[in-house]
């Protein structure tokens, strides 16, 4: 009797186990964006910008666009309902001081900041040429639907 629950328990965590390996890797994963739709709507805007060309998630597509002559935004969603905002400014977006914020670095040379909980939103900030760059993921239930890392990784894809 106590070889079976032996054998079970060991059997119970190994599941367990590959459960949580299979979870944090498909966490990681980064898909190619189709970002044709967003160029084609960048023609119209007020100035020339980088977009994604990697997404946390499968199947992204174009939600909702704007520009004015200060702002770019974009919306992201998919069949899941995952959405990621992108705002491109002129000028830095302020936050308030009590709002936490952690530095990053995106790629080997831009500096940017994670702020990891604002207003049901998980954000990745940083400044590239004269243009201040936003990433929003509006998570469904909790912020670690999407890591700091696939943000930053998304962040690094701009081209």
């Amino acid at each position: 009797m106590k070889k079976k629950k032996i054998i079970i328990f060991a059997l119970l965590l190994g599941a367990i186990i590959v459960i949580l390996v299979g979870w944090s890797v498909s966490r990681g994963k980064m898909y190619d964006y189709n970002y044709s739709e967003v160029a084609k709507k960048l023609e119209t805007a007020p100035f020339n910008t980088n977009i994604p060309t990697k997404v946390p998630f499968e199947d992204m597509q174009l939600y909702d666009f704007g520009s004015n002559n200060q702002k770019v935004e974009f919306t992201l969603f998919n069949v899941d309902k995952e959405f990621l905002t992108v705002n491109i400014l002129k000028d830095e977006i302020e936050y308030p001081k009590e709002i936490k914020k952690e530095n990053i670095k995106i790629g080997r040379d831009v500096n940017g900041k994670y702020i990891p909980e604002h207003s049901g939103k998980r954000i990745i900030l940083w400044q590239h040429g004269d243009l201040f760059y936003e990433i929003a993921f509006s998570y469904k239930l909790t912020p670690i639907e999407i890591s700091k890392e696939q943000l930053i990784k998304m962040a690094e894809s701009f081209k």
